[in-house]
């Protein structure tokens, strides 16, 4: 049974569109750690922009997962847009995928 407000505070749900600006290595996610944090508190739906990250490796993947995960147990979404190259492969081969909402186009 939903309390009165319950819906509201839900139809209030915003989506934030991130674009990451550089690749998703060691270097990237120390830049991008501390707005991974606050994205993960914060009450909203994530889209990352993925259009300008020509690599991404371990360092990169592990903070996918980190927002995923704080994203996920909070009820709210992660989805991956514009990827492509490197990105795609690796995430393919990590059959992250298949887990995460991942598009080769614009949200």
């Amino acid at each position: 049974m939903l309390k009165r407000g319950d819906l509201g505070a839900r139809s209030q749900r915003v989506t934030k569109v991130i674009p990451i600006a550089s690749d998703m290595d060691a270097a990237g996610m120390t830049r991008l750690r501390v707005e991974f944090e606050q994205l993960a508190q914060a009450n909203d739906d994530v889209v990352l922009d993925l259009a300008e990250v020509g690599f991404l490796n371990s360092s990169g993947v592990g903070g996918i997962v980190y927002l995923y995960k704080r994203l996920r147990a909070a009820g709210r979404t992660l989805r991956l847009v514009n990827v492509g190259g490197q990105p795609l492969q690796l995430l393919s081969h990590l059959r992250l995928t298949d887990l995460l909402a991942v598009s080769t186009g614009e949200a």
